[in-house]
């Protein structure tokens, strides 16, 4: 007895229930190993340092809590500003990592009529630019070699990355194999850095009393999209984002605290306000970088009222890398096989009396006949061979033997129908933490043609991504 599993046609499904009887358990085979990567270190910009120290002349400290920029040589005004590494951490020694501001924090310095401008930065950023064949590691974000030279102190950019597949271990420490890489011909990734990306300014209705002509929904204000729908008078509809509560300049909301409208014109200088069926985002993307926090909503105050834009912290530079996979070929449930040439889909005639019940499955499928009556089933699925095939040969889209799959029906009669498959994926095979490989190519998935109990059958097999850790 075989296991024969669902069947899954083009305009119809039909579920075959497996049926009780011997099961082939053939053990996977490895079909590649594990790639594994190689560890280096990329470099980035240099950086001047400063340190809180008493006594600072109050030109050399423009921020009251910020270090004393003495010992900074500026770049010139037209190269931009000069980036500055404050160590907030002490004892680190001469590298320097850890929490963006508890441990260093990093400043950018513009000359000024005054003296001195300095911005402190609100996230970590760098100049480093990994490879495009290479990944980031976790647990590796950039770190900073202090070395010491006769002009001073200077802060080098450094970021630990794995290139040509994942790390031999799922943690560091690494240690970088060769001297640090250069961006070479294939590009780079966006700078390790993070930023808050925002979407475009949206206008905010919220709650509470006003003018009439302003209002929405009897209890919402949109002053400010109305009076905008008032001056364009050709505009049919405006979007519209509504706060739940009360809310000021500077409050950040959840998603769960807003709705999304459209303002859309009611009679003569009237408005109404429908809520929208799906919710849209006017998120700005940045190549090379990936929201690592939800959608914040932030309420922006101008003269003319409150608005509302989308906000997110990016992490951006190099993806994660992956974990390592060996690739094996894991084994399903086996298929009867049914050898034909490429015309058994003509069939053969009916006698006459039976010519409304449609044509009989071709000679070739006699055999599946026997089998059905064989096992006790009315259907089954088969696999059909449209040329010779022969121990270990495999079946898959494209593959040099030319097959089809179809479900085999033993009617009322007696007679035999068949019926092509268009598309069928055989179910029923799986390992242990090992996922499919869906994006593997044309033979990663088909039928490996066996022998067992003096028959040939169709084993159905998958290729399986198992990671090493």
């Amino acid at each position: 007895m075989k296991h024969l599993t669902g069947l899954i046609g083009l305009a119809v499904t039909a579920v075959f229930v497996p049926l009780t009887g011997h099961t082939q358990s053939t053990p996977p085979v490895l079909v590649h190993e594990a790639q594994f990567g190689t560890v280096h270190e990329v470099l980035g910009d240099e950086i001047a340092i400063a340190s809180p120290r008493a006594g600072c002349p109050a030109k050399f400290q423009p921020l009251a809590d910020g270090p004393c920029f003495d010992k900074v040589t500026l770049k010139p005004a037209s190269l931009g500003p000069t980036r500055v590494l404050t160590v907030l951490k002490p004892g680190q020694g001469d590298w320097v990592s850890g929490v963006y501001g508890r441990d260093f924090r990093l400043y950018d310095l513009f000359p000024v009529a005054e003296g001195l401008h300095a911005e402190a930065l609100p996230f970590e950023t760098s100049g480093v630019a990994v490879p495009r064949d290479c990944f980031s590691l976790a647990g590796e974000p950039v770190g900073y070699a202090i070395e010491h030279r006769k002009t001073g102190d200077v802060a080098v950019e450094h970021q630990t990355v794995v290139c040509g597949g994942g790390p031999r271990q799922p943690t560091g420490p690494y240690t970088p194999e060769g001297p640090p890489l250069t961006p070479g011909n294939n590009g780079v990734w966006h700078v390790t850095e993070s930023q808050r990306v925002e979407g475009s300014m949206r206008y905010l209705a919220t709650p509470g009393t006003c003018d009439p002509q302003y209002s929405v929904k009897t209890t919402w204000c949109a002053q400010p999209a109305i009076t905008w729908m008032q001056n364009n008078p050709d505009e049919k509809e405006l979007d519209l984002v509504a706060a739940r509560h009360a809310v000021s300049a500077g409050d950040v909301l959840t998603k769960a605290e807003t709705d999304q409208w459209v303002l859309k014109r009611k009679g003569s200088n009237k408005f109404k306000a429908d809520s929208r069926w799906i919710d849209k985002s006017f998120m700005t993307s940045v190549d090379g970088c990936a929201p690592v926090e939800a959608i914040g909503w932030w309420v922006i105050g101008r003269p003319d009222g409150l608005y509302i834009t989308e906000k997110a912290l990016n992490r951006c530079g190099a993806p994660l890398a992956p974990v390592p996979a060996e690739i094996w070929e894991a084994y399903g449930d086996d298929y009867f096989i049914v050898d034909c040439g490429h015309d058994w889909r003509k069939g053969r005639p009916r006698d006459k009396g039976d010519k409304n019940q449609g044509d009989q499955a071709a000679e070739c499928f006699d055999r599946a006949g026997d089998y059905l009556r064989h096992i006790g089933r009315n259907n089954a699925i088969v696999v059909v061979l449209n040329e010779r095939a022969r121990v270990d040969d495999h079946l898959y889209s494209g593959s040099y033997i030319s097959y089809d799959v179809a479900e085999v029906t033993l009617n009322k009669d007696r007679s035999l129908s068949a019926r092509r498959l268009d598309s069928f994926d055989p179910s029923g095979v799986y390992m242990n933490n090992c996922t499919q490989l869906n994006d593997g190519p044309p033979e990663s998935k088909g039928f490996v043609i066996v022998r067992s109990m003096g028959v040939s059958w169709a084993r159905a097999y998958r290729w399986m991504s198992c990671p090493v850790y």
